[in-house]
């Protein structure tokens, strides 16, 4: 009698348990991966600052404008300051490129007028030969106009570090009014030092990503599109003789490019959050369709899910950061849903996932642009994600107990 062959065994099925655990695995050595993209774009972001160094000290890096003050000849270590100091600076930026790299650089018209007190003058330098001096880089003035003293037409003069005038002592009137004007290039940021009893400092113009920093916020401020204007005001200090210091400077910052790295870096730190909401819902598709999905699969959609940020970091670096992330996400999305509809041969499971994954991705991109309420929307995010966790693995047991 013949015996019959023993049936064919069938696999057993992992359980969800062990499933969990091994997916759990994936996620950390997925964000290893995503780790190593993170130090690739804060290479490139080095990278960035360094050319945009080599750009800004061809063209003009930050410009520091400090002065007039008058001093005696040749020197002194106490200077004389304007009782009424006003400073108009009109800029207008541009951004300068170097293969995929750039930095913003400017041009501004500065023009500088008010008051000088002849006897504080006189108090602090004597009645030798004055000198009136501007301290800024003299490299990076493209057109000086001639210095209007007490009625008097001054020639400045240079050095590399400020530009100066001589006039005699005796030969200035009780209240000195002077102005001068000047254009000059620079590059990050344009700074004005509040001297004398009153001070006024405008700064206008165009820009894109204008920024105020200096010892003090501005009394008015607006920012419209790339069209800004800020003015600080400064009353009731001392005029007259005072030692030369470093202190008091307002002005504004000029920021572009580097910021896409940030962005990219910000976008990094959710991939976890990502990677594990889109395995509980592929987990939960399989769950659903009573159909075993292998962990060599889940790894691929992982691995796409950390793709998703080389390409983000790729294309930043080719166009503007909203589009760089509507391209990625989109390229990935279509690729998840895909595999997974042609996998479980479901539209519905590809229809599904697509949404989700659209979601996260939509989620992700408001908490990028939206940083002050990043932690608030984060946190509801999470909650309804856990939530929908929750309800899942109600499935998860009941599959559980039926096998």
């Amino acid at each position: 009698m013949q015996v019959p062959p023993p049936p064919p065994q069938v696999p057993r099925r992992m359980s969800y348990a062990s499933k969990v655990l091994m997916l759990g695995l994936q996620c950390v050595v997925l964000m290893v991966g995503a780790l190593a993209i993170w130090l690739i774009s804060y290479s490139r972001e080095d990278l960035n600052n360094d050319v945009a160094e080599d750009i800004a000290g061809e063209w003009g890096r930050a410009v520091y404008i400090s002065g007039p003050t008058v001093r005696s000849y040749p020197d002194s270590a106490i200077v004389c300051t304007p009782e009424i100091f006003n400073c108009e600076a009109t800029v207008d930026t541009k951004s300068l490129h170097r293969n995929i790299y750039e930095t913003e650089v400017f041009n501004a018209r500065v023009s500088l007028s008010g008051t000088f007190c002849k006897d504080s003058i006189l108090a602090t330098a004597g009645d030798s030969i004055l000198v009136i001096e501007l301290k800024l880089k003299t490299k990076q003035i493209a057109t000086l106009s001639p210095l209007d003293f007490g009625g008097k037409t001054l020639r400045w003069k240079k050095t590399p570090e400020s530009i100066f005038a001589e006039v005699p002592a005796n030969d200035i009137p009780a209240t000195i009014h002077y102005s001068t004007d000047f254009d000059i290039h620079g590059s990050a940021a344009l700074f004005i030092k509040q001297i004398g009893d009153k001070s006024a400092i405008t700064i206008d113009g165009e820009a894109p990503n204008p920024s105020f920093k200096g010892s003090g916020l501005p009394d008015e401020r607006s920012v419209r599109g790339r069209t800004f204007s800020a003015r600080w005001e400064r009353s009731g200090a001392s005029s007259g003789s005072v030692y030369k210091d470093e202190t008091g400077f307002v002005g504004t910052n000029f920021l572009v490019g580097v910021d896409r790295y940030q962005k990219v870096a910000r976008s990094l730190k959710y991939a976890f959050m990502i990677i594990v909401l889109t395995y509980m819902s592929v987990l939960f598709i399989e769950i659903g369709m009573k159909c075993n999905i292998p962990l060599l699969n889940y790894l691929l959609i992982g691995v796409a899910l950390i793709i998703f940020y080389i390409l983000l970091l790729s294309f930043c670096e080719r166009m503007a950061f909203g589009l760089a992330y509507l391209i990625a996400s989109a390229m990935t999305v279509g690729l998840i849903s895909a595999y997974i509809w042609k996998m479980l041969v479901s539209p519905k499971a590809g229809i599904g996932i697509s949404l989700i994954l659209i979601s996260l991705y939509a989620g992700c991109y408001i908490l990028l642009t939206l940083s002050t309420y990043a932690l608030l929307l984060g946190s509801i995010i999470l909650f309804f994600a856990l939530a929908a966790m929750m309800y899942g693995s109600l499935h998860i047991n009941q599959e559980a107990a039926s096998n």
